[in-house]
Order: C-alpha cells, then structure tokens, then sequence
C-alpha cells in the first residue's frame, strides 16, 4: 500500500517528531510511504536518514494570525491551486492508495485526495487558534465540515475532539494518543530513575517552544518564588522560539534575580538525557493539545506539574503521576510539595512509567 504523507512543519517540533514515530512503526507493514514537506530542514535530514522517499511542494496555508485582506485571500487561493496541481499529479504518477495530512493548517492532501479520487486521513494534533492564534481564513463551519469530509479523522486527544467537533458522535472520529517511546526505551529509561538523586537542587525542567502560550514566564516567576522562601531549585528551559521573546523571558530571569537558576539550553535533538538531569516536568502551556513531552517525561519517571487545561488532564493523574494546577499560586505550591517531598514525588514518576 502506497501512503503519501503531508506535513507542513519542517522542523522537528512535537507534530513533526510523532509522524516520524508513525513512519518508523509502520515499517513492519507493507506500507510504502512517500512524504511531502513545505522546504528542506531538519525534518528532511530525518527522513532522509530512514530512507523514506521525499517531495518538496509549496503548502499554503488556509489559516493565519493576520487579518484577511481579499487581495491575500486570492493570492493564497492561486497557490492552493498550484499545490493542489502538483499533489494531483503525484499521486497519480506513483499510484498512491492513500493520503495523510498530519496538519489542520492547511488543505490541499484533502482537496488533492478528493480529485485524485483516493481516501483521505486527516490527523489533527493542534488547537490552532487556541495555542497558535491562528483563525481560519474561511468560515469556521466550512473550515470543520472540509476536515470532517475525511474518510477518517485522528485527534490525538479528546480535547482536541471536543474543540473541533464538539459533542458530535461519528465512526469516523478517532482518538489516539500520540506514542513517544519504544518498550525498550521505556525499560532503559527507568534504570537511571530509580537511583536517587544526588543533585544539590531540586531541578524543574521546560521543555517546548518558546512562545507566550506556553507559559514560561508563568515559570520563571514561580521559581523566583521558590528562592524567596529559601528552597534550593533551578530551571532549564530546552527549546527554541522567537529571539525577541526568548530575550524577554531571560531578561525576566534577571530582572527576579534568578538568572543564575535558570539556563537556556536551546534546541536538542535528544531530549532524553536533559530528562535524566531533571527531578520535575513543568508543563505550562495554556492550551496544550496532548502534551508530547508531558508523555516522554513519565516515560522517563518523571513526575508532571501540568496546567489544569487541554489535553493535559488527560495525560496527568492528579495526585498520583503528577500534579495539575489553575493559578500561578497553585503551581507555586506544586513546586514546593515535589522538592519538600521527593520520596512521593519519586513514585508520582514510576506511577507515570
């Protein structure tokens, strides 16, 4: 079976890791893929690390941050065409049986597929314009019914779901976490867990892109309370955003005099040992669809302090793999219980594993 693949992101952000995931898990198949990226980036190198065969094609996108200007709106509109063109003659040409967009930011495998005449999957893993700002250029009820116009739609959380399709009932919609981890991973990443550990401070740990709805700041000024009230603990912070906001947020770290608790790491390709060098996963973010890192830090014992929204709660166990909060007072006072308690917090992290 031939599956032509479509993403929009060519870096390696939670969406872009997950299919690379899929990739690797389908291979045991007799799946034939072929994956189509906007440019060449780290997404590319991945792919072409694997062997997987790969199409470089423009994808507009049907939403924006910006406010829609008719001259903009046609202009994207020529492009979808141009797109939707090449898709058309690709999948006839390698006689593709399937297409897959793993992205709701833009619709031409969808539109492709249908002229194609093959099915489509649509899979969905943001809220869009609840965590990225990003409205949709049409409106929101042709936005949906074209998504939902798949044969087959994957939320990778039922908030995510709920978001899109409200309470609606349907063979077609299906939810499926997104794994980050093999069995083998998951056994490996116990053994240094379970050892207790010998750092000198309670160490929180971010992980993510750096933006404002991921609520770094929110963490930053927890943290500068925790050293206010005496408790030895530090941050690291693992990801990579805009330079101006990334500067706004070390600033703050300086400004709060916790500059020196709190380290930048930038972007890492493996994550995993960053955490095997942390006690606790923050997890901020206002409007998280699933939580890729929230399930790779319980895959690595570690326990979570997750913000009481989006897909989240249904990661987290309150009070038994983790610890979920509403206000900026309630995180604080999650900071305090997991470095006052470790020994609990330390089976929070098994009970995630």
């Amino acid at each position: 079976m031939k599956v032509l693949f479509i993403t929009h992101n060519d870096g390696l952000l939670g969406s872009s890791r997950s299919l690379l995931d899929l990739l690797v898990g389908l291979g045991k198949y007799q799946i034939n893929p072929i994956v189509v990226i906007p440019k060449e980036g780290l997404l590319e190198k991945k792919l072409i690390d694997l062997g997987i065969p790969i199409r470089i094609i423009s994808l507009p996108w049907w939403v924006s941050t910006q406010t829609h200007h008719l001259k903009s709106t046609v202009s994207n509109i020529r492009e979808m065409k141009t797109s939707i063109h090449q898709l058309v003659s690709l999948i006839k040409l390698q006689s593709v049986d399937l297409v897959y967009t793993n992205s709701s930011v833009t619709p031409v495998g969808r539109i492709a597929a249908l002229l194609a005449g093959v099915p489509h999957i649509w899979h969905i893993r943001e809220f869009g314009n609840l965590d990225f700002s990003l409205s949709p250029m049409i409106p929101k009820s042709i936005f949906r019914q074209i998504i939902y116009s798949s044969q087959a739609v994957i939320c990778n959380s039922q908030a995510i779901k709920k978001h899109y399709f409200e309470n609606r009932i349907s063979g077609k919609l299906h939810v499926v976490y997104n794994g980050v981890a093999s069995e083998e991973q998951i056994t490996k990443n116990t053994r240094s867990t379970m050892q207790e550990s010998q750092r000198k401070e309670y160490t929180f740990l971010f992980i993510g892109s750096i933006s404002p709805p991921k609520g770094l700041e929110e963490a930053i000024m927890a943290l500068q309370e925790l050293r206010c009230k005496g408790i030895n603990s530090r941050l690291i912070i693992v990801g990579t955003g805009k330079q101006s906001y990334i500067e706004k947020c070390s600033d703050l770290a300086y400004k709060l005099q916790v500059a020196d608790s709190v380290e930048f790491m930038g972007y890492l390709d493996d994550p995993s040992e960053v955490y095997s060098a942390a006690d606790c996963l923050l997890m901020c973010s206002k409007n998280e669809a699933f939580g890729r890192v929230t399930a790779e830090a319980m895959s690595a014992c570690l326990p979570v302090i997750g913000k009481n929204s989006g897909g989240t709660p249904e990661v987290v166990v309150d009070g038994k793999t983790g610890i979920l909060y509403d206000t900026e007072e309630e995180l604080e006072t999650a900071m305090i219980w997991m470095v006052q308690h470790p020994a609990e917090a330390s089976q929070m992290g098994l009970a995630g594993w």
